[in-house]
């Protein structure tokens, strides 16, 4: 049991900090997601060894594990199942299953699973996921990346000149205009994919 001169300093501590209600918010929210993601690890492994029929059976148990955030990073099935890259018949099958508006559900880097896509290089799964929802194309990871910029950091060339074909310069996220298209040019430099 802690003394009450623990407990004042305790008191103390937190009536110093900026904003202890966020603080508190952040912890529970953060504790909440470790409670739920230890439920999603046989979920999780079905995706990352590609198995549809066990991730299928989960799906059909419980609905909400579609557009969950699985792991303590807030991510997805998607995000996971796009991220390695093994089979595009998994990523096409769960594409089918979750309503239009999840696929652009971001993790906690604020990315979508096109942008785990682009990170990788899994051009086909990147095919799928704007074939079904082009929008995901202009949003902007926390550091306001969009996926194009994610596919040039990385240096995966075939996504990224995927990506370039279908991304078109949008009056809003201004994909190749001011930081976001100096940023595009940096990336394509560092990655030695200019002059090709």
């Amino acid at each position: 049991m802690a003394s009450s001169s623990n407990t004042q300093e305790n008191v103390a501590a937190t009536s110093r900090s900026t904003q202890p209600e966020e603080i508190g918010k952040v912890e529970a929210a953060n504790s909440s997601l470790m409670d739920q993601s230890w439920r999603y690890i046989p979920l999780v492994k079905a995706v990352l060894g590609g198995n549809w029929e066990r991730a299928k059976r989960f799906f059909d148990q419980d609905q909400g594990a579609l557009t969950a955030w699985v792991t303590e990073f807030r991510e997805t099935s998607l995000h996971i199942a796009v991220g390695t890259g093994k089979e595009i018949q998994f990523v096409e099958k769960l594409v089918e299953l979750m309503p239009v508006e999840a696929l652009a559900l971001t993790d906690n880097q604020g990315q979508t699973a096109l942008h785990a896509a682009a990170r990788v290089g899994n051009t086909k799964a990147a095919e799928v996921l704007v074939q079904k929802h082009p929008p995901l194309l202009y949003i902007r990871q926390n550091v306001g990346w969009l996926p194009i910029h994610q596919a040039a950091v990385n240096a995966q060339r075939e996504t990224l000149s995927y990506l370039l074909t279908v991304t078109k310069d949008d009056p809003v996220s201004l994909p190749f205009s001011n930081d976001s298209g100096l940023d595009l040019i940096i990336f394509v430099i560092s990655s030695n994919f200019y002059g090709e």
